[in-house]
């Protein structure tokens, strides 16, 4: 091979779809290309060298799908994506990113649409394991999110999506954020089916003008602030449950809000 076809061929890694020529710590991020599948078979990849944005960026993209992967090493971010559609994440998981400013991002500005994201894995990752900015349509499986900065799952501005599960422990423990938050003017038409929280800032917490999320079971405790936390949002209901944190269980502000979860006495406000 001449010299010309073997820089041009190096070039060319990055974007890729055959995931065989993406090197186990790339030098650039990696940009994801329309109607691709990335299945990396359960490799790891060090994101250690990517400083600005993400590790994988998805910017302006349709149809990708990218799996069985652990994103390792501090990346800026693991995945980073604006504006995409039609976009699938499953099997990813992040570890010893303590130095990243978060895991997966779809970031604010311009719409994300139809967005699956399932058995996705943080432990140790700065900033927040999953976070959606403006996504209209999402499905969500699980998220599992230990020791984290931030929030295991954190929604913003998205509406018309479905969560599984989201667990999580130390997620902020000594913070703010919780292991499952909604900001931002969240929803509506948010329908999530288990919070799992233990050791984190607090378990859920619904704030800013977010509206219509219902979460049908919680399992929270060891919250360092109040386990279910309801502010200044509207018609956002805890179906069922039980909840330890400090105090229990808070509503403050908005309406249409309620708690029938077990939060072991009244609810403050």
């Amino acid at each position: 091979m001449g010299a010309l076809a073997i820089a041009l061929s190096l070039v060319s890694v990055a974007d890729a779809a055959d995931t065989t020529q993406i090197p186990d710590k790339p030098t650039s991020p990696i940009n994801l290309l329309d109607n691709e599948t990335y299945d990396f078979g359960g490799r790891t990849i060090d994101g250690g060298n990517i400083s600005d944005n993400g590790l994988f960026r998805c910017f302006n993209r349709r149809g990708v799908t990218i799996k069985n992967v652990t994103v390792t090493n501090s990346p800026r971010y693991a995945l980073l994506a604006r504006g995409c559609s039609s976009v699938t994440i499953e099997n990813f998981k992040m570890k010893n990113m303590g130095s990243s400013v978060g895991g997966i991002r779809f970031d604010k500005g311009t719409e994300n649409k139809t967005v699956t994201l399932n058995s996705i894995e943080a432990d140790n990752v700065g900033g927040h394991a999953v976070e959606l900015w403006d996504t209209n349509g999402f499905t969500i499986g699980t998220v599992k999110a230990n020791n984290t900065d931030g929030c295991g799952l954190l929604l913003n501005r998205s509406r018309n999506g479905t969560v599984s599960r989201v667990e999580g422990d130390g997620n902020d423990q000594y913070g703010g954020y919780a292991t499952f938050r909604v900001a931002n003017n969240n929803g509506g038409n948010i329908q999530v089916g288990t919070v799992k929280s233990r050791n984190s800032g607090r378990g859920f917490f619904s704030v800013s003008g977010s509206h219509g999320t219902t979460v049908n079971y919680v399992d929270i405790a060891s919250s360092n602030k109040e386990g279910i936390y309801i502010q200044d949002s509207s018609n956002t209901v805890v179906s069922s449950g039980k909840v330890r944190g400090t105090p229990n269980c808070r509503i403050r502000g908005g309406s249409g809000n309620s708690i029938n979860a077990d939060c072991g006495g009244n609810i403050a406000n």
